[in-house]
């Protein structure tokens, strides 16, 4: 596949990221138990942040992203009448954010609307060290937003491939996320690490080979990793990514022999 047609499948995944997000938003508003977290992102003279990427990761349903309206106003919505824990935060390259991020804890019985207000503050050089890299997911669920880096095809990903354009033969897979900068000229290792956990609880490391943004969409990362031998036989596991020591979401993975 060349370069070009490369970047074209990128984009249509950054597409498929939104439309994802587009669709979950519809269906949990039509629920009758649905509930909202929404405020207003401003920069230091009280203006109003557009395009900001807010971020909501949910120990349950997974990832919702939307963005930021010209006036920095957001709404985000999440399912009632279930316990997880809820975690919102504010991305945009070239600022930080205060808050961080904000969590709670939404139970069956005792949810409600939710104001959550963010300043961010522009900075001429990233400072990585304060975002929690964010793996996305399919629409409200915990599986992981990948394909097969070679054949873009989707999970249950063989730890080997044989049209595989590598020597080893290892499958590479192209995870989706979001929240990440790293430092200009700052290599990839060891900023970035990611791991894989089987249902037994054995924690593996895989091979970060790439990073960078999808052409277009300055919000959405793209991170390359290789499959290890050793998870061939688990079924499943649960990927998340660390970056600059901090741990992000776990991610659902399918995988086999």
């Amino acid at each position: 596949m060349n370069r070009a047609n490369r970047l074209s499948r990128l984009i249509a995944l950054a597409v498929v990221a939104c439309f994802i997000t587009s669709v979950r938003d519809q269906r949990v508003t039509a629920q009758a138990t649905s509930f909202t977290i929404s405020g207003t992102v401003t920069n230091s003279t009280g203006q109003g942040l557009a395009n900001v990427t807010m971020i909501m990761v949910s120990d349950v349903t997974g990832t919702q992203i939307v963005f930021t309206d010209q006036s920095g106003k957001y709404v985000l919505t999440y399912a009632g009448g279930v316990s997880h824990s809820l975690t919102v935060m504010a991305f945009k390259p070239g600022f930080i954010f205060n808050p961080l991020r904000v969590s709670f804890i939404s139970s069956g019985t005792l949810s409600g609307n939710e104001t959550v207000n963010f300043l961010g503050t522009a900075s001429p050089i990233p400072l990585p060290l304060f975002q929690t890299p964010i793996l996305l997911t399919q629409e409200n669920s915990l599986r992981a937003l990948t394909l097969d880096s070679v054949t873009w095809m989707s999970e249950p990903f063989g730890v080997t491939n044989p049209n595989n354009f590598s020597t080893d033969q290892r499958t590479r897979l192209t995870l989706l996320a979001t929240n990440i900068e790293l430092s200009p000229g700052e290599p990839i290792s060891p900023a970035i690490e990611a791991q894989a956990e089987t249902s037994t609880g054995q924690i593996f490391p895989l091979t970060v080979e790439h990073f960078g943004s999808v052409p277009n969409f300055a919000w959405l990362q793209q991170v390359v990793v290789k499959l290890p031998n050793e998870i061939s036989n688990s079924n499943e596991v649960r990927v998340r990514l660390r970056v600059h020591d901090t741990d992000g979401n776990k991610v659902n993975l399918k995988v086999k022999p």
